[in-house]
């Protein structure tokens, strides 16, 4: 990958043994995926990483590596790898971090346009269906994103929330679009993966057997999944299936080119300020969406080296009418900037 991004695959052999290796992502996965202390967390973030990524430090400064491209393997896919813990500070302080579901799969050729020859197509659900809870910030989330005649948003493009977010509303305007966003509520069902959904913002649910078989998913540069545990699956435990939902978007090079999904469930304020941010940066023109994901998360978190002027206590989400910003947090805890993962083309 040259100077500035490296490939680190399951070649990278680790000292553990497999089942030892296992265990040990098991309790990472358990401490990242709740907000609690981070003492216990960052001392497993630091067996992980002196194990994957520490024997092959010389040779990431050497070369001056800043992009960091991961092709897990079972157990490893479910590690969030920017919250690996250096023993000084996570590894996406220091690293720009994506995966790959194979080198095969995976189109480089290309990366996103300005803003305004990148035309988005943004659909969510704000309502609480059945069993899942209202996404309150999925309104402003898209607001702050899809640029309107009279709105402040980044991305020309077209909104579909709620009723409006149908079946027919995503399948029948793909082409035109470079990037689909769907912030909703989705299941990954490890027993069998065909079987997952997202919801549409009528409450029925998408079969991801369906997303198979859209059209035109071959001009989009990215897809989102803003959106519940889009990208956890795997039936016997062992990460054979963790890219998940995002995976029938990408399954050959005809598919779309790059799927931002989440590992575990995620808070809805948090994550509308993530993407909001995310965007924010990608429109610069300046950064890949693997730096543009980076970015977002370090000012999520207030780390040092975010550009943004902002940080995770300082987020300010646009009103809409009848509505007042959302109160701020503090998001510095992995639980909330790490659960997204970018998988395919990060440029």
């Amino acid at each position: 990958m040259g100077s500035k991004g490296g490939v680190l695959s399951k070649a990278a052999v680790c000292a553990l043994g497999a089942k030892a290796l296992y265990n040990k992502v098991s309790q990472f996965q358990a401490l990242v995926s709740k907000r609690g202390d981070e003492t216990q967390l960052k001392a497993v973030g630091k067996d992980l990483y002196d194990c994957l990524i520490k024997p092959l430090e010389s040779e990431l400064s050497a070369n001056q590596i800043k992009h960091l491209i991961f092709v897990p393997d079972r157990a490893t896919n479910y590690i969030p790898m920017g919250a690996l813990f250096d023993g000084k500070q996570y590894l996406i302080q220091r690293f720009a971090v994506s995966n790959i579901l194979s080198a095969g799969l995976t189109d480089t050729d290309d990366r996103l346009q300005s803003p305004q020859n990148t035309p988005i197509l943004a659909l969510g659900l704000t309502q609480a269906k059945g069993n899942f809870g209202a996404l309150p910030n999925v309104k402003a989330e898209l607001a702050a994103i899809v640029k309107q005649a009279k709105g402040t948003g980044i991305y020309p493009g077209d909104e579909y929330l709620d009723q409006a977010f149908t079946k027919a509303a995503l399948e029948d305007n793909i082409r035109g679009h470079s990037i689909i966003h769907i912030a909703t509520h989705g299941e990954f069902k490890p027993a069998n993966p065909r079987d997952s959904y997202f919801l549409l913002g009528t409450g029925i649910p998408y079969l991801i057997k369906d997303v198979q078989t859209l059209r035109d998913l071959k001009t989009v540069h990215l897809v989102v999944l803003s959106a519940c545990e889009t990208g956890l699956g795997g039936a016997d435990g062992l990460g054979l299936e963790v890219s998940g939902i995002s995976s029938f978007f990408m399954g050959d090079r005809d598919r779309a080119k790059a799927v931002l999904a989440s590992l575990w469930q995620v808070n809805d304020n948090s994550t509308a300020q993530l993407m909001q941010q995310f965007y924010q940066n990608l429109a610069k023109g300046t950064m890949t969406k693997a730096e543009a994901l980076r970015q977002a998360q370090l000012s999520l978190m207030g780390g040092s080296g975010a550009t943004a002027s902002t940080r995770g206590d300082s987020f300010k989400l646009p009103s809409t009418a009848g509505s007042k910003p959302a109160i701020v947090h503090n998001y510095s805890h992995p639980y909330y900037w790490a659960p997204f993962i970018l998988i395919g083309n990060g440029l």
